[in-house]
């Protein structure tokens, strides 16, 4: 799925200038068809897999055979949503079903809507604020 090059956004958080620090993630929606299910791998097969993917993609192919030191391997099953295919169909449908019903005052907003970063989240609801605050300022006082 990606990799972020921790130690370049947050600096010293590897102390050492010869070292950088990778978070990989892997697996996502498609992969119980590329591993058979990364619940079913042991940590060890799980480093091996993003190590080889970081060496193919990002890394010195010298370093292919030295695994890198791990800090740690967390699985969380979903824990990243995916948008597949006919997502934004779905995401019109919806909206246009609130307009032929008649419901006013209700935003669709979040990373199901937007994309999962966080500066796309953040650029979003922004977005999403503005169309509410005209909604509101729309509204005749009570």
């Amino acid at each position: 799925l990606g990799t972020l090059y921790v130690s370049s956004l947050f600096p010293h958080r590897e102390p050492d200038e010869d070292k950088v620090m990778l978070l990989n993630f892997i697996g996502g929606a498609r992969d119980p068809e590329l591993f058979g299910g990364i619940e079913n791998l042991s940590e060890g097969q799980l480093v091996e897999i993003a190590h080889r993917d970081a060496v193919r993609t990002l890394l010195k192919p010298e370093v292919s055979h030295t695994l890198p030191r791990v800090l740690g391997v967390k699985i969380w099953p979903r824990a990243i949503p995916q948008m597949d295919i006919g997502h934004n169909d779905r995401l019109t449908t919806a909206r246009n079903g609130l307009q032929q019903a008649g419901v006013q005052g209700l935003f669709l907003a979040g990373n199901y809507v937007s994309g999962i970063s966080v500066g796309r989240c953040i650029e979003y609801g922004e977005d999403v604020a503005r169309d509410v605050n005209s909604f509101l300022s729309s509204l005749r006082p009570i």
